[in-house]
């Protein structure tokens, strides 16, 4: 049975690949389209089919073990519209067809006589409606042909009509069939599948799965990868059960397993230390442990069950859907499972963290359909929330309330960094002897800073093995332990899964967010930064390419003036955001519309958007910026504090051109600025605080969609318009000979704003004089006779103007002002 379930995973996935060979004008089969074409008015329709099987036939590599199978899987990949009705695994392909698209095309409203082969992607994200969104089909957004690469705007939809180049199909397969042959087939099956799959999303991404008289708007990719997720569920359900699948069929075949990492913000930020060498390394550490973790209670699902990875319906941000046969023995498996997770979370994390999955929700197939779909996908998420209240309920049941082990075996006291762990005398000698610094902890921590923060930054290959030698390695759920290396392994033997973080065609593609700012040689040359980095270190050694410690990332928000002198004030940016209702964007925004490939095609995408993009963006644009953790939907990042405000206002607008400038797909964001020894605990309390305050702004009709700054919410234009005038400020105190602005200057302007806010909210009518002494101070202080200064003087005059009742500017007026004077502070 098990080479069945392969042919049959691998015929489902690429079952329309077909399409995509017919748009670029490759070969096909003639001699087999009286087998697979379909009679369509009178005429031969779905000619894809016979493009599928000349590929699977003529130019598809496959494992070793698969050859003597060619033909049969360019059969089962083929006849989806013409399936041998006594055959369980052309049906199953059959109907996962139909269900992943829910069973409907959505029709445009006048039908177009552009080509298939001039059609491109429609933008999902232009489909969103919720407020103030309202989508007319075909919308006017649209994907160019390009293959998917991070860090790169070419995957940004465009606006308005699509050109509809032919030429441009035929590039891009050209790309992708020299990527194919990148393809090892002396792998095991499920690394050549996840290599496969890596190809096709880089390369499918952008193409339509549909584009006769339909919305183009799900991608071949998503259609496929879902397709051949509900064939492969239909398959085993039918295996176990009997029998082949029907259309009409009413059993709840499938389980939708739904899971939830909780306590991650807790987890990460769970550290005692808040600066030294080691503690920067950590929090990106622990962010990346947590994504390994997830995946290793993935593949044991996976793997207990019987399943290949195309039933990750969906995988981002800690939160997974998983597509499971519903079946007695599954469900026993799951069971089992679910009290091992518990068992092991509690062991572990000492409560600290949790994994909850849920598996009561069973569909049938019409639960599928459009009408029907999001209604079951919110029973999933209302049964997560649910079992987020009952956390290690199982455990409690089984193991009692207390926990012992480690807690009996160490006298060493608790670990100085988490303080939740035992200390371990291994491991501190070992930090001692890597860090250098003579501290009590734990194993995990010592892992996590020695290894995992070490290695990470130049890591390739994440390797998830097994087998009884754990030396070098991360300690998994499930017996699975993970290798972070740099060299393309050889030997799979005990390994069950590798990605890459870079782009080999070969093995998956993971999306890590890996970047932490470092020193350049560049600043080891430079005698200013040499001298402020040095005295981070206690004997004054520095070296290029060794992570910053936060102090020194609090440096960097110190300019440079004509003079080589670097003045500004040393503090810190925590930016924490995240997209606005994104539960209402999945449960409401598609209208009626949400399929599974739909589904898969919004996370996928945002997850593109935020541990892929915006990762590079940093790296490239704000490169002392910490990227602690950044996927799914949201975001937490540490840098200089003018470095992340610039940084937020950029993100924002990056976010509305990746999702259409759809108004109903929003960001809220809180920036807590301070020194770089406040508390990490206590600094991300605080951030949280201030997203908080950005989630509750309203103005204009308008919710959320905000960035807090120094505790006050505005809008994202607000803020950028803030900073802007800010940035003018510190460019009057720079050229202070012309502009007669100083420090002295700017803190008045300060108590003039203080005034008017006491005056127009506080009615303490003895401050109406602010606007008196603001005129005097302008015309005696900084008004010049030569006119040397006008563009700043109506700038001046333009905030504290006469007549007027309300004065938003003035009213946050600490925004600017605060900008300029942390710049050119000397401290």
């Amino acid at each position: 049975m098990e080479k069945d379930l392969k042919i049959l995973v691998l015929s489902a996935l690429l079952h329309d690949v077909g399409k995509f060979a017919q748009r670029a004008k490759r070969s096909y089969s003639k001699e087999m389209e009286g087998e697979y074409l379909t009679n369509f008015k009178g005429k031969p329709g779905h000619w894809h089919t016979v493009y599928t099987d000349y590929f699977v036939e003529k130019n598809l590599l496959l494992p070793l073990d698969l050859e003597n199978d060619r033909s049969r899987i360019a059969r089962m990949s083929s006849a989806h519209h013409r399936p041998d009705e006594n055959s369980l695994s052309e049906m199953s392909i059959m109907i996962a067809d139909s269900l992943s698209a829910g069973t409907d095309r959505i029709k445009e409203e006048s039908e177009t006589k552009t080509g298939f082969r001039e059609s491109r992607l429609v933008s999902i994200f232009d489909e969103i409606e919720l407020i103030n969104h309202e989508f007319s089909p075909p919308g006017n957004s649209y994907y160019d042909l390009v293959p998917l690469k991070s860090g790169s705007d070419a995957i940004f939809p465009k606006q308005g009509k699509p050109k509809g180049d032919p030429g441009e199909y035929e590039r891009l397969f050209d790309q992708f069939f020299r990527e194919l042959e990148k393809l090892r087939t002396d792998m095991a099956f499920g690394f050549y599948l996840e290599g496969l799959i890596s190809l096709l999303e880089k390369f499918t991404w952008c193409i339509p799965s549909s584009s006769y008289k339909t919305l183009s708007d799900i991608s071949l990719f998503d259609h496929s990868f879902s397709t051949a997720g509900i064939a492969q569920t239909l398959y085993l359900y039918h295996v176990q059960k009997g029998g082949v699948p029907r259309k009409t069929d009413g059993d709840k075949k499938f389980t939708l397993l739904g899971g939830d990492l909780s306590g991650i913000q807790d987890y990460i930020f769970g550290v005692s230390k808040s600066s030294g060498r080691g503690v920067s390394k950590i929090f990106r550490a622990r962010s990346f442990f947590l994504q390994a973790l997830t995946r290793s209670v993935m593949l044991e699902i996976q793997n207990r069950v019987g399943l290949f990875s195309v039933c990750r319906l969906v995988d981002s941000g800690g939160k997974f859907m998983i597509l499971l046969p519903s079946t007695p023995s599954v469900e026993k498996q799951l069971e089992k499972i679910d009290q091992e997770i518990q068992s092991w979370f509690r062991k572990k994390f000492k409560g600290l963290l949790t994994m909850n999955i849920c598996f009561e929700n069973k569909l049938s197939q019409q639960d599928f359909y459009l009408d029907s779909f999001q209604k079951r996908i919110d029973e999933v998420n209302e049964a997560l929330q649910i079992s987020k209240l009952h956390k290690l309920k199982k455990t409690f049941a089984k193991d009692g309330p207390v926990i012992h082990g480690e807690y009996d075996e160490n006298e060493g006291g608790n670990c100085s960094l988490c303080g939740i762990n035992a200390a371990d005398k291994i491991a501190t000698e070992k930090y001692m002897e890597k860090e250098g610094i003579e501290t009590p902890v734990c194993r995990d921590c010592c892992d996590q800073i020695i290894y995992i923060g070490t290695r990470l930054p130049r890591t390739d290959y994440l390797i998830y093995g097994s087998g009884e030698n754990k030396e070098g390695r991360i300690e998994l759920f499930g017996g699975i332990s993970l290798i972070l290396s740099d060299k393309t392994p050889k030997d799979l033997k005990h390994i069950q899964h590798v990605e890459t973080l870079i782009d080999t065609g070969v093995f998956s593609r993971a999306r890590i967010a890996r970047h932490l700012p470092r020193i350049s040689r560049e600043e080891l040359k430079d005698e200013k930064w040499f001298n402020l980095f040095s005295q981070e270190e206690d004997n004054g050694y520095i070296e290029e390419d060794k992570p910053k410690t936060f102090n020194m990332i609090a440096q960097k928000s110190r300019k440079r003036r004509t003079d080589g002198t670097l003045v500004g004030r040393p503090l810190l940016g925590f930016f924490k955001a995240d997209v606005d209702n994104l539960g209402l964007i999945f449960s409401m925004g598609l209208g009626g519309k949400l399929s599974v490939a739909r589904l898969a095609s919004v996370s996928r995408m945002l997850n593109v958007f935020f541990s892929e993009y915006i990762v590079e963006l940093a790296k490239k644009e704000f490169p002392d910026i910490y990227v602690v953790f950044a996927g799914g939907d949201d975001l937490f990042m540490i840098g200089p504090w003018n470095q992340t405000i610039q940084f937020s206002i950029k993100l924002r607008k990056k976010l509305s051109l990746y999702c259409a400038g759809n108004p109903d797909i929003t960001l809220s964001g809180g920036i807590l600025i301070a020194k770089p020894r406040l508390p990490m605990r206590k600094a991300v309390e605080l951030t949280e605080s201030h997203l908080h305050v950005a989630k509750q702004f309203s103005n204009d009709n308008r919710h959320k969609d905000s960035l807090c700054l120094l505790g006050e919410a505005f809008s994202w234009k607000e803020a950028e318009e803030l900073i802007k005038l800010g940035a003018k400020f510190d460019k009057a105190v720079e050229e202070k000979e012309r502009t007669a602005f100083s420090m002295a200057f700017l803190y008045r302007l300060l108590e003039y704003h203080k005034m008017y806010k006491k005056f127009a909210f506080e009615n303490k009518i003895k401050f109406g004089r602010y606007l008196s002494l603001a005129h005097y101070d302008i015309a005696r202080n900084i008004q010049d006779k030569k006119n040397r200064n006008l563009e700043e003087l109506d700038m001046l005059y333009d905030i504290f103007i006469v007549g007027v009742s309300e004065r938003p500017v003035l009213e946050s007026l600490n925004i600017p002002l605060f900008y300029a004077i942390n710049s050119n502070r000397k401290d």
